[in-house]
């Protein structure tokens, strides 16, 4: 042991040997106890057995080692409290859960944080309590740290001086079940002499704390058996406390029991689970939990963070991030490893019976093929929340269409197996269902239209839906044989919108950016990344006419697609035109813009040194707080002539008005971003398919 465990199993021993002397236990000394040094009583081979049941309750409990977990970490370095909700959601209905979900602006499906109190709480609250929660949320981890609170005694936590006993229900596989002969054998384990006799006494007296890890987990052929055996024992030793957990899918209605179902972690919990797990003295030194926080607030990783909501798999995202430091690029990957945990993974280490009817008849692959198909069926219909009447359908047609699916199998018993054991599918009202994280709906998508072809038909139909945008750079991270025809495809997309009403009109400035930054073969800025900053030479004098004051930088969310394209390949001159306002110091921020498209050599064909005069000529005569608005438009007249002479811009180019400018950088620009996108996220790219690609983007056709 480490010198930690050390120090707790002997903190647990002492606040136990209180609670024995308190209470009392046939064959044990209490005036030695009392009397003596209990350190030199345990060198005298007296009552080793009271350290060996805090020994053994730590060791078994007091320790976590999941998933790839290279050693144990002990529970109390990692813990976060965990926030629990008296009235569960699920149990009523609501048909409008589709349109809270969109009013909502967040990825989370479990939107609802009213009402939520600390577990443990509760648990000091009431004496029968059933935990409910989804797969991972952390049951049984909350069920260990009650009992480690009661063996330390603490009234600041647990404020009931009980012995715990933890039984896993898992094992409950007999037809005969004893729970009290379970619990002597606990004791008898390590070493307690009459057991029978004092746990008896203990039972009637309502001395013991007795957790009940995992209903949903008992064997099914058992599972109504061991339901009515825990209910005659809680009836009969109704003086103890009792904690029951069960997955939420599989609760059973016990008279006595007040349920409680833990909800997902929210930032705070994450936050600090991070820092509980990364707080070595290593880890505090190179601020990893720090650095690790705020990778997963970025945009390209809030579909990773939506999975830590889950503390099974945000241990998992620690796991990844304490390996490489950094989370993968390539999120596919990462999505496809966590949908196995849920489905596989798990349920192995737990070391769970093959049970249910998609383990014994239905193999993972199927099973998941099945999911993409629902997934895909309905992200395509724009349906996040299910009716069960439909996903039942949806699975005995699967079964019907697959011939190695097994035909037998009934579709409403393969949806609740599939929600009770891995709780990729939850119901969230009655009868109304959704997946567990939007992010596994948009990864199972994603691998439908892979497994299936369907690239150029997705590509064609919602490459400019921004709620496909996950979909698409996950589609390109599973295209492991060259992400090519994904690119293409949408290559095709944007080229085709310039065949539209408002593409038309966008295709003379793409000509002239074209032309105007052909012949700066020397410039360090490529070429799509000059032809876009050229697009916005254009953008930057429609949006001067169209204002009312001298001059309106245009709001760059308007065009934000354009923008990052141009982040892309200048960031020094994107960074600055982002920057620039109407200020005092306007005429000098255009000056350091001009002597960067000199020193680039954005543009060809203009006289930089002359403009960059013309440019510290009107600083004499910007208007000031107090000049006239016709003063201001004389100004501005003046300026657009010089800005329009130096970048030879022509009436034909300033036909679009701010609406227009708008719609199309929410189509042409939002393609050609999704393709730059989908091209640093693939695995696999042909160099010279995407040379080919770059030296057409922002280009007529």
């Amino acid at each position: 042991m480490t010198g930690i465990e050390t120090t707790i199993v002997t903190a647990l021993t002492n606040n136990f040997i209180g609670q024995i002397i308190k209470s009392g236990w046939e064959g044990i000394n209490k005036n030695e106890l009392l009397n003596k040094d209990v350190g030199q009583l345990f060198k005298e081979g007296k009552y080793l057995f009271l350290r060996e049941y805090t020994q053994r309750y730590w060791d078994r409990h007091g320790m976590i080692k999941v998933l790839k977990m290279s050693k144990p970490m002990d529970l109390e370095s990692i813990y976060v409290n965990v926030k629990c909700l008296g009235n569960l959601v699920r149990d009523y209905y609501d048909e409008n859960l589709e349109n809270k979900y969109r009013e909502s602006k967040q990825r989370r499906f479990n939107f609802r944080d009213d009402g939520k109190k600390d577990g443990l709480l509760l648990a000091n609250q009431e004496q029968y309590l059933m935990v409910l929660g989804d797969p991972g949320i952390g049951k049984s981890t909350f069920l260990r740290k009650v009992g480690l609170e009661a063996l330390k005694g603490n009234k600041d936590s647990y404020q009931h001086p009980l012995t715990p006993v933890l039984l896993e229900l898992k094992n409950f596989k007999e037809n005969e079940i004893n729970i009290q002969a379970l619990i002597e054998e606990e004791f008898k384990i390590c070493g307690f002499p009459n057991v029978e006799k004092n746990i008896s006494n203990k039972l009637e007296k309502g001395e013991l704390l007795i957790l009940l890890d995992g209903l949903d987990e008992v064997p099914t052929a058992n599972v109504y058996n061991v339901i009515e055996k825990i209910k005659d024992f809680v009836d009969r030793y109704h003086k103890n406390r009792f904690i029951l957990s069960c997955r939420t899918a599989a609760r059973t209605h016990l008279r006595r029991f007040t349920d409680i179902e833990i909800v997902e972690f929210d930032d705070q919990q994450i936050q600090s689970f991070i820092e509980h797990w990364f707080s070595s003295e290593l880890d505090r030194k190179n601020e990893t939990a720090k650095n690790c926080w705020e990778l997963l607030q970025k945009e390209e990783y809030k579909s990773a963070k939506e999975l830590a909501h889950t503390p099974l798999l945000l241990t998992f995202l620690c796991l990844v991030y304490d390996e490489n430091q950094s989370f993968p690029t390539n999120r596919s990957r990462l999505y496809q490893d966590a949908l196995r945990i849920l489905l596989e993974k798990w349920s192995a280490e737990k070391r769970l019976p093959n049970r249910g009817l998609v383990y014994e008849n239905l193999s993972i692959e199927q099973e998941e093929i099945l999911l993409s198909e629902i997934a895909y069926q309905n992200f395509v219909a724009d349906k996040l929340f299910l009716e069960k009447r439909e996903v039942v359908k949806q699975i005995k047609d699967h079964l019907k269409q697959n011939l190695n699916a097994p035909q037998h199998l009934d579709g409403e018993k393969v949806l609740k197996t599939i929600e009770i054991e891995q709780g990729i599918l939850v119901e969230r009202a009655r009868d109304v269902y959704s997946f567990s994280h939007l992010t596994l709906q948009e990864y199972l998508t994603a691998q439908y239209i892979y497994d299936n072809d369907l690239i150029e038909e997705a590509v064609k139909n919602y490459v400019t839906e921004t709620r496909w945008e996950e979909v698409f750079l996950l589609v390109a991270g599973l295209m492991r044989g060259k992400a090519d025809k994904l690119l293409l495809a949408m290559e095709k997309e944007a080229h085709n919108y310039l065949k539209t009403p408002l593409g038309q009109k966008l295709v003379p400035i793409l000509q002239w950016a074209d032309e105007m930054t052909k012949d700066s073969v020397d410039s360090p800025i490529k070429p799509v990344g000059r032809r876009v900053i050229a697009y916005w030479l254009v953008i930057f004098y429609t949006c001067i006419i169209y204002s009312y004051n001298v001059i309106h930088i245009p709001n760059v969310t308007a065009i934000i697609h354009s923008i990052v394209i141009a982040y892309a390949y200048a960031p020094e001159i994107a960074y600055l035109i982002t920057e620039m306002s109407f200020t005092p110091n306007l005429i000098d921020e255009f000056v350091q813009l001009v002597n960067l498209f000199a020193q680039d050599r954005i543009v060809s064909k203009v006289n930089f040194s002359q403009l960059s005069a013309d440019l510290e000529a009107f600083k004499q005569i910007i208007p000031d707080d107090k000049a006239t608005t016709k003063e201001r438009r004389e100004f501005a007249d003046q300026f657009l002539k010089m800005w329009s002479t130096a970048f030879n811009l022509t009436p034909e180019l300033l036909n679009l008005s701010i609406n227009e400018i708008s719609e199309i950088d929410r189509h042409y620009f939002y393609i050609n971003r999704r393709i730059l996108k989908c091209q640093k996220v693939a695995v696999n790219i042909s160099p010279t398919v995407w040379q080919e690609i770059e030296d057409r983007m922002l280009r007529v056709p």
